[in-house]
């Protein structure tokens, strides 16, 4: 019994390790937030395809979640940050001023982040969103997510990429994955929850 509560504990200290984390942003530089982004036309696309079917995400959770992520960078120190809603419109702006509608997706952020005049440019991704079906304590389908995060540094066009994919497992599964398990607090989380999850593991990832 000793012997797997100690293996246990190992397992866990293991799974708290600390993510990889890119070239930090120098803090005297201007980052520009867009809106999360539920992708319809392959020119969106900044890797990958789009999926089968598109997801569904209502309107005041993509608003809900574009205020999540300003937040976190804010209280990550982020001082010289341009809002979601300030970044649309320069968006809307570049996009209207296209003579052809389809181009290459780092090219158009790239003019986008020209027109609002950042250094860096970070641009959420929601590829697959499934609800819980049931309540925190059961489920008969739990929920999931994959999500990417994209920063651009204006001035190159250089991208750095980070990719989450989760569906929750059973408890017992979650046990094992330690930080999350606690933070979790045993519960079943909501597609909301997942995609928070994932702006705080992206952030450090991308060095923000």
């Amino acid at each position: 019994m000793i012997k797997y509560l100690l293996g246990l504990v190992l397992v866990v200290c293991t799974a708290c390790a600390p993510a990889m984390r890119g070239p930090a942003v120098p803090p005297s530089a201007t980052l520009a937030l867009a809106s999360f982004i539920v992708p319809q036309n392959n020119w969106e696309l900044m890797a990958g395809v789009l999926p089968e079917s598109s997801p569904v995400v209502d309107s005041d959770s993509l608003e809900a979640l574009d205020e999540a992520m300003f937040s976190l960078l804010t209280a990550r120190g982020k001082s010289s940050l341009m809002s979601a809603g300030t970044v649309r419109q320069c968006a809307e702006l570049v996009l209207a001023s296209k003579e052809r509608k389809r181009f290459e997706a780092v090219e158009y952020w790239k003019l986008v982040g020209q027109c609002v005049e950042a250094d860096y440019l970070l641009i959420p991704f929601i590829l697959h969103w499934q609800e819980r079906d049931g309540g925190e304590w059961g489920v008969t389908r739990p929920a999931s997510v994959v999500m990417d995060m994209f920063l651009v540094e204006v001035a190159s066009g250089q991208v750095q990429r980070f990719h989450y994919e989760e569906e929750q497992q059973g408890l017992g599964e979650n046990l094992l994955r330690g930080k999350r398990f606690f933070k979790r607090k045993g519960r079943w989380v909501t597609p909301f929850e997942l995609t928070q999850e994932a702006m705080e593991d992206g952030v450090g990832a991308l060095g923000l």
